[in-house]
C-alpha cells in the first residue's frame, strides 16, 4: 500500500494531494518550516514514496530525511506524468519557455482541439491527471498536454515519454541552485529528451545557431514550411529575434503531434492570431510620449537583451531600464553591452548594487532607488524624455519585494498610471 508524503505546499503541494486522493492513495503535504527534526521518526513512518515541489532546495532537511532513508523521490510532475493517458509535447530553457507553450497550445487548438498547457506555467499536470482519473474529463487517451517544464522539475523526472520535447536555450539563472554551475544547469535542462526519440528532440536557434527547424525556416523575414514560404513574420506578433525562437520551437512540436500537410493555410492564420501573454515586452501605454513596457518575466540578463534589442533597432540612448530584485547568484556582465541602448538605469531591490556594477566604467547614468519600486518608476519617468520607452526588465526574480513576476508587472502597471493621473 502506497504512503506520499508531499515536501512543499502551494500550487504543487495541492495538485498532488488531489490526485493522491482521485488514486485513494494516503497523502500528507508538509513543509520544512511546519516540523522539526525530532518529528520525522514519526513523520516518515510507513512513508513509501516522496514527492517535491519544484521549490524545495537541496538543503531541505525533509529532502534529506528522505535520502537518508533511501525512499524514491520524484517530482509532482512525474506523478502527473504516471497518471496521464495521453500524449506530451515538453518544453525546457532558461528563457521562452511560457510563449512557447502558450503558442503550440494555441496552433494545436486551432488545428486539431483537445490539448491543455500544464506544468510550469501554473496548471500542474498533477491537477490535470486528478480530473481524468474522476472522470471530469472525455477522450482523455486523446488529449494533447504542453508541458512547461523547468529545471527544478526535471532534477526530480526520469520517466517523460514526451512525442517530442524542446531545449529553447541555456542562460546564466539559477546558479544559485547548481554548484556545478552552467555546465550542470545544462545537463539538468537535457533531461527533458532521457524518453524522448531522437528525431524528436529539438534545441533554439540560440544553441543551433540555424533558423531552421523539422522543416521550418526563416529566412528573412518569411516563414517557410517545406520551402514553401507561410507567412511573412511582420504580419504576427512573433517577429522579434527571441519571439523567432520560439516560433520555430512551437511549429516543431506541433507538426510531431498532427500532420500539418495540406494545412499550411490553416497554420498559417492561427500563427498571425496568435498574441504573445502578459509582462513580456507587453505595452502598458505611452503617455506624453514616452512608452512604458512591462518586461516583468525577464528574470535573467538574457532576456533583458533580447527585450532591449527588439525595442531598439539600432543603438540610440533612448531606452530608461528598471532592473533589480532578488538574485539568483547570476553573471550581470553581459547586461554592460547595452550601454548604447540606455539613457539611464534605474536599479532597486535586493541585486540592485549588482546590476549597477554591471554598468562600471560604461557610459551610462545609474539611480538606486534601492527598496523604493515605486520610486524607481517615478524617478524613470523624470529620466526619460518624450520618443523614449521606459522598460521594467528586471533580470532578477521578484520574491525579495512582489509575490512573483505577476505582481511586479501589475504594481508596475499601476504606478505608471496613477503618476499620469489628472494628466
Amino acid at each position: 500500500m502506497k504512503n506520499i508524503l508531499m515536501i512543499g505546499g502551494g500550487v504543487s503541494g495541492q495538485a498532488v494531494s488531489e490526485l493522491a486522493a482521485a488514486l485513494k492513495i494516503p497523502c500528507r503535504v508538509v513543509s520544512d518550516k511546519d516540523v522539526v527534526a525530532e518529528e520525522y521518526p514519526q513523520l516518515f513512518e510507513n512513508v513509501t514514496d516522496v514527492i517535491v515541489s519544484p521549490g524545495v532546495l537541496p538543503t531541505s532537511g525533509l529532502y534529506g530525511e528522505a535520502v537518508k532513508r533511501d525512499l524514491p523521490v520524484i517530482s509532482e510532475l512525474q506523478f502527473g506524468v504516471q497518471n496521464f493517458p495521453g500524449s506530451m509535447a515538453a518544453v525546457t530553457g532558461t528563457n521562452g519557455k511560457t510563449t512557447t507553450v502558450e503558442l503550440t497550445t494555441f496552433l494545436l487548438d486551432k488545428l486539431n482541439g483537445n490539448v491543455i498547457a500544464a506544468g510550469n506555467i501554473g496548471l500542474p499536470l498533477s491537477a490535470v491527471a486528478a480530473q481524468i482519473v474522476r472522470g471530469k474529463v472525455t477522450e482523455a487517451e486523446k488529449m494533447i498536454a504542453v508541458l512547461e517544464v523547468s529545471s527544478f522539475q526535471l532534477e526530480h523526472t526520469d520517466r517523460l515519454p514526451a512525442v517530442a520535447a524542446v531545449l529553447l536555450n541555456v542562460e546564466s539563472d539559477h546558479i544559485n541552485r547548481y554548484p556545478g554551475g552552467m555546465d550542470e544547469y545544462r545537463q539538468v535542462k537535457e533531461r527533458i529528451f532521457n524518453q524522448v526519440p531522437s528525431d524528436k528532440r529539438f534545441y533554439g536557434i540560440s544553441m543551433t545557431g540555424k533558423a531552421e527547424c523539422a522543416g521550418f525556416a526563416i529566412k528573412g523575414d518569411e516563414l517557410y514550411f517545406q520551402d514553401k514560404k507561410l507567412l511573412d513574420l511582420q504580419e504576427t506578433a512573433l517577429s522579434a529575434p527571441h519571439n523567432r525562437e520560439n516560433l520555430l520551437a512551437a511549429l516543431a512540436l506541433t507538426g510531431s503531434l498532427i500532420d500539418l500537410n495540406g494545412r499550411e493555410n490553416e497554420l498559417a492564420n492561427a500563427v498571425k492570431a496568435f498574441k504573445t501573454g502578459d509582462h513580456r515586452i507587453a505595452l502598458v501605454g505611452e503617455f506624453n510620449g514616452i512608452k512604458y513596457i512591462d518586461d516583468s518575466k525577464a528574470t535573467n540578463p538574457a532576456a533583458v537583451i533580447a527585450a532591449v534589442k527588439s525595442l531598439a533597432a539600432e543603438p540610440a540612448k533612448n531606452i530608461v531600464l528598471i532592473a533589480g530584485g532578488l538574485d539568483k547568484a547570476m553573471d550581470f556582465a553581459p547586461l554592460g553591452a547595452l550601454t548604447p541602448y540606455l539613457r539611464k538605469v534605474v536599479v532597486y531591490g535586493q541585486c540592485g548594487q549588482a546590476v549597477a556594477a554591471a554598468f562600471a566604467g560604461c557610459d551610462v547614468e545609474i539611480f538606486d532607488a534601492r527598496s523604493n519600486f515605486a520610486l524607481a518608476v517615478e524617478h524613470a519617468r523624470n529620466a526619460a524624455e518624450p520618443g523614449d520607452t521606459v522598460l521594467l526588465s528586471p533580470a532578477a526574480a521578484s520574491m525579495d519585494m512582489f509575490k512573483d513576476y505577476k505582481e511586479r508587472g501589475n504594481v508596475f502597471a499601476e504606478t505608471v498610471r496613477n503618476l499620469y493621473k489628472g494628466n
